[in-house]
């Protein structure tokens, strides 16, 4: 990946950083391995062990904690619209849910019949309708720091029943490889493995792509505010995680805990970002900036929107549509086309 940096006048100027939230971004968002020719459910640190009946049970999370029942659960609930999503669209029926109204849950296509809605927009997780569900798993997201998304709430969900955390700031493929294992070892039937199929295709017509446009420069950008942008972390979310090992150059984001998840770019810089191709992210609506239409990569017509909600709905099904979209503007965009980075 190439070390662009920011340049004074002509070039990019020192950034200041940003962390906004998942909820925040949507409301104004493996390693080197060789990600298709490898079983993504071996890729995962994560183990399961289970039976049927009373049979003990035990799944070890991605905070590295193992949850160990006397037997299987049986009624499951979701406490975050991610991985709620991920897990529905791998076949698990929950008995309660999240749905945050903000189109990630029903990009999967969800069937909501016996399942108890509590989210609440004031509240977070509605700890009544949640116990009045009578889960005995309950299934979080866990944030980059390695929290649990649902952590100020912890104290009162934990008494409901013992949690389990997956990562959503994996590659794609060890997260929706996660939902997949987590899925059968609580006895349900995977519906996606057709799904995953399609999604390694993408994957390699992406890896295609990619070596045949290597100078290529792309770079992930979503709305902040009035007056800055944010170049997505290369190192935190899971589509540019994918991307990035089947070798697409990324707009690099400094290290930093301020970094995490983007960095923020005035407008002023915005048409110095050294990139080929702008892909934009987890906000709507498109920019209507001069600065912004001022970009190479956009005067180019090098831009590509995908859906808003696809971000976030970690299914091999919805994932495909991502690496197909990227698969074909990198296949026709030019490289060159945006400003020279500082070395």
């Amino acid at each position: 990946m190439p070390s662009a940096t920011l340049e004074r006048r002509r070039e990019i100027l020192p950034l200041s950083a940003v962390r906004p939230t998942r909820r925040g971004l949507l409301a104004g968002g493996l390693g080197a391995a060789a990600l298709f020719g490898l079983s993504a459910c071996g890729s995962d640190d994560s183990s399961s062990s289970g039976g049927s009946g009373g049979e003990a049970w035990s799944f070890t999370d991605d905070r590295g904690r193992t949850v160990r029942l006397s037997r299987r659960p049986k009624r499951i609930a979701f406490l975050t619209d991610t991985v709620g999503a991920s897990l529905w669209a791998a076949g698990l029926h929950p008995v309660a849910a999240t749905d945050s109204g903000q189109g990630i849950v029903k990009a999967v296509g969800p069937d909501w019949s016996g399942v108890a809605k509590i989210y609440s927009a004031d509240k977070g997780v509605r700890l009544e309708a949640l116990a009045q569900a009578r889960p005995d798993l309950l299934i979080d997201a866990v944030q980059p720091d390695g929290t649990l998304q649902v952590a100020s709430q912890l104290p009162e969900v934990s008494k409901i029943a013992p949690v389990v955390g997956l990562s959503t700031y994996r590659s794609i493929e060890r997260i929706a490889g996660t939902a997949d294992r987590l899925t059968r070892s609580l006895g349900g039937r995977l519906t996606d493995s057709a799904a995953k199929e399609r999604y390694q295709q993408a994957g390699s017509r992406l890896r295609k792509a990619v070596a045949a446009n290597r100078d290529l420069r792309v770079g992930f950008v979503f709305g902040i505010d009035k007056n800055t942008i944010g170049v997505m972390n290369p190192d935190t979310w899971a589509v540019l995680k994918t991307v990035s090992a089947l070798g697409m150059r990324l707009l690099p984001v400094p290290g930093g805990k301020d970094n995490t998840y983007s960095q923020a770019v005035s407008w002023e810089n915005v048409p110095s970002l050294p990139a080929d191709l702008l892909v934009w992210a987890v906000s709507d609506p498109l920019p209507d900036n001069p600065l912004w239409k001022r970009a190479p990569a956009v005067r180019a017509g090098q831009l590509w929107k995908p859906e808003l909600a696809s971000w976030y709905a970690y299914s091999w099904e919805n994932f495909t549509v991502l690496l197909d979209g990227l698969a074909t503007h990198v296949h026709s965009a030019r490289a060159g086309v945006g400003p020279r980075s500082a070395s």
